[in-house]
């Protein structure tokens, strides 16, 4: 039995763009950077540029097309996946007949 292809990437239901999609979590580090730097002056700031960096680790980052910016995507990676579980699915219901 082959490996199936996996391809990495997104496909942009606007412009039909597939290839390496273009994430927006740059701006939570430099939030989070100015916090740390300003508990400097103010200490509790340290607890709450803790949450915040928590709560950015804990949420996935956004994808968007790089040429549309578009968020209406979808995941190359699962749709392969997904789509090798149905053929194996259908493969193993082939053999029981």
């Amino acid at each position: 039995m082959s490996q199936p292809k996996l391809q990495y990437g997104i496909h942009c239901n606007e412009c039909q763009f597939e290839g390496p999609a273009k994430t927006n979590s740059s701006n939570i580090f430099l939030i989070f950077f100015a916090l740390l730097c300003l508990s400097i002056f103010f200490l509790p700031l340290i607890i709450v540029a803790l949450i915040y960096m928590a709560i950015a680790i804990a949420k996935p980052a956004k994808k968007s097309c790089p040429t549309c910016k578009s968020t209406n995507i979808i995941d190359l990676e699962l749709k392969s996946v997904k789509e090798h579980e149905e053929n194996v699915a259908n493969a193993n219901k082939s053999q029981q007949v």
